[in-house]
Protein backbone atom coordinates (compact mmCIF):
# COMPACT_ATOMS: atom_id res chain seq x y z
CA UNK A 1 0.00 0.00 0.00
CA UNK A 2 3.05 2.54 0.69
CA UNK A 3 4.25 1.52 -2.63
CA UNK A 4 1.08 2.18 -4.16
CA UNK A 5 0.83 5.72 -2.56
CA UNK A 6 4.45 6.72 -3.28
CA UNK A 7 3.32 5.97 -7.18
CA UNK A 8 0.52 8.14 -7.27
CA UNK A 9 2.54 10.83 -5.08
CA UNK A 10 5.20 10.31 -8.29
CA UNK A 11 2.59 11.00 -10.72
CA UNK A 12 0.80 14.14 -9.03
CA UNK A 13 4.53 15.67 -8.82
CA UNK A 14 4.75 14.90 -12.66
CA UNK A 15 1.34 15.78 -13.26
CA UNK A 16 1.60 19.20 -11.21
CA UNK A 17 5.66 20.12 -12.41
CA UNK A 18 4.27 22.08 -15.23
CA UNK A 19 6.23 19.92 -17.84
CA UNK A 20 3.85 16.60 -18.00
CA UNK A 21 6.34 13.79 -18.99
CA UNK A 22 6.37 13.96 -22.36
CA UNK A 23 7.84 10.93 -25.39
CA UNK A 24 8.79 11.45 -28.81
CA UNK A 25 9.50 8.63 -31.20
CA UNK A 26 11.69 8.85 -34.41
CA UNK A 27 10.66 6.18 -36.51
CA UNK A 28 12.20 4.65 -39.84
CA UNK A 29 12.13 1.57 -41.35
CA UNK A 30 15.10 0.21 -39.84
CA UNK A 31 15.09 1.09 -36.25
CA UNK A 32 12.84 3.05 -33.89
CA UNK A 33 14.34 5.01 -30.90
CA UNK A 34 11.86 6.61 -28.42
CA UNK A 35 12.46 9.37 -26.21
CA UNK A 36 10.46 10.02 -22.89
CA UNK A 37 11.57 12.98 -19.97
CA UNK A 38 10.36 11.78 -16.21
CA UNK A 39 11.01 13.34 -13.48
CA UNK A 40 11.37 11.88 -9.83
CA UNK A 41 10.17 13.58 -6.93
CA UNK A 42 11.67 10.99 -4.91
CA UNK A 43 14.52 8.62 -4.56
CA UNK A 44 13.71 5.89 -6.71
CA UNK A 45 17.00 2.60 -7.23
CA UNK A 46 17.30 1.93 -10.72
CA UNK A 47 20.16 -0.80 -11.01
CA UNK A 48 21.89 0.13 -8.05
CA UNK A 49 21.88 4.10 -9.18
CA UNK A 50 19.49 6.62 -7.63
CA UNK A 51 17.22 8.67 -9.71
CA UNK A 52 15.72 11.84 -8.13
CA UNK A 53 14.59 15.03 -10.25
CA UNK A 54 14.61 14.98 -14.22
CA UNK A 55 16.17 12.16 -16.46
CA UNK A 56 15.81 11.46 -19.69
CA UNK A 57 14.74 7.89 -21.18
CA UNK A 58 15.84 6.47 -24.56
CA UNK A 59 15.27 3.21 -26.19
CA UNK A 60 16.82 2.24 -29.47
CA UNK A 61 14.86 -0.87 -30.88
CA UNK A 62 17.89 -1.72 -33.37
CA UNK A 63 20.07 -2.31 -30.38
CA UNK A 64 17.64 -4.63 -28.80
CA UNK A 65 17.39 -6.30 -31.80
CA UNK A 66 21.19 -7.07 -31.85
CA UNK A 67 21.05 -8.40 -27.93
CA UNK A 68 23.01 -4.74 -27.05
CA UNK A 69 22.19 -2.29 -24.10
CA UNK A 70 19.22 -0.45 -25.69
CA UNK A 71 17.77 1.74 -22.73
CA UNK A 72 20.12 4.76 -21.91
CA UNK A 73 18.82 6.75 -18.78
CA UNK A 74 20.63 10.30 -18.66
CA UNK A 75 20.32 13.20 -16.18
CA UNK A 76 19.15 15.98 -17.16
CA UNK A 77 17.05 16.23 -20.36
CA UNK A 78 20.37 16.52 -22.52
CA UNK A 79 21.43 13.29 -24.47
CA UNK A 80 25.05 13.19 -24.08
CA UNK A 81 27.72 10.52 -22.87
CA UNK A 82 28.79 12.99 -19.76
CA UNK A 83 24.87 12.91 -18.46
CA UNK A 84 24.61 8.78 -18.86
CA UNK A 85 23.53 7.57 -15.70
CA UNK A 86 23.14 3.83 -17.00
CA UNK A 87 22.59 1.82 -20.22
CA UNK A 88 21.56 -1.56 -20.05
CA UNK A 89 19.67 -4.38 -22.04
CA UNK A 90 15.64 -4.31 -21.41
CA UNK A 91 12.99 -7.37 -21.78
CA UNK A 92 10.03 -6.36 -23.76
CA UNK A 93 6.49 -7.60 -22.16
CA UNK A 94 3.45 -6.80 -23.55
CA UNK A 95 1.14 -4.51 -21.55
CA UNK A 96 -1.99 -2.28 -21.83
CA UNK A 97 -1.47 0.41 -24.35
CA UNK A 98 -0.35 3.70 -22.20
CA UNK A 99 -1.60 6.96 -22.81
CA UNK A 100 1.81 8.61 -21.14
CA UNK A 101 5.42 7.90 -20.66
CA UNK A 102 4.60 4.97 -17.20
CA UNK A 103 7.22 3.92 -14.80
CA UNK A 104 6.47 1.11 -12.89
CA UNK A 105 8.10 0.53 -9.28
CA UNK A 106 8.32 -1.80 -6.38
CA UNK A 107 9.89 -1.79 -2.90
CA UNK A 108 12.62 -4.78 -2.51
CA UNK A 109 13.47 -6.04 0.55
CA UNK A 110 15.08 -2.93 2.41
CA UNK A 111 12.33 -0.80 1.62
CA UNK A 112 13.90 0.95 -1.27
CA UNK A 113 11.50 1.73 -4.23
CA UNK A 114 13.31 0.37 -7.44
CA UNK A 115 12.23 1.46 -10.85
CA UNK A 116 11.13 -2.30 -12.28
CA UNK A 117 9.83 -1.53 -15.41
CA UNK A 118 8.74 1.71 -17.87
CA UNK A 119 6.69 2.27 -20.85
CA UNK A 120 6.45 4.89 -23.83
CA UNK A 121 3.07 6.89 -24.54
CA UNK A 122 0.71 5.13 -26.89
CA UNK A 123 2.75 1.92 -26.88
CA UNK A 124 1.92 -1.81 -25.38
CA UNK A 125 5.28 -2.77 -25.42
CA UNK A 126 6.91 -2.12 -22.06
CA UNK A 127 10.20 -2.67 -21.10
CA UNK A 128 11.53 -4.43 -18.26
CA UNK A 129 14.29 -3.45 -16.21
CA UNK A 130 17.28 -6.44 -15.33
CA UNK A 131 17.27 -8.27 -12.44
CA UNK A 132 20.11 -10.46 -12.63
CA UNK A 133 23.19 -7.97 -13.96
CA UNK A 134 25.17 -11.51 -14.16
CA UNK A 135 23.88 -12.18 -16.95
CA UNK A 136 22.86 -8.86 -18.86
CA UNK A 137 24.86 -5.81 -20.41
CA UNK A 138 24.69 -3.58 -18.14
CA UNK A 139 27.14 -0.64 -18.68
CA UNK A 140 27.94 2.98 -16.86
CA UNK A 141 29.77 5.98 -17.65
CA UNK A 142 33.51 6.32 -16.70
CA UNK A 143 34.22 7.85 -13.52
CA UNK A 144 35.33 11.78 -13.48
Amino acid sequence: MKSFLLFIALLCAIALSGSPASSSANTSSAARVERAQMTFAQPVELIGYTLQGQYLFVHDDAAMARGEACTYVYKGLVEKPKNLVVAFHCTPAERNKVDYFTVRTLPNTAGVIELREFQYAGSTEAHVVPTNLHTVHVASPPMK
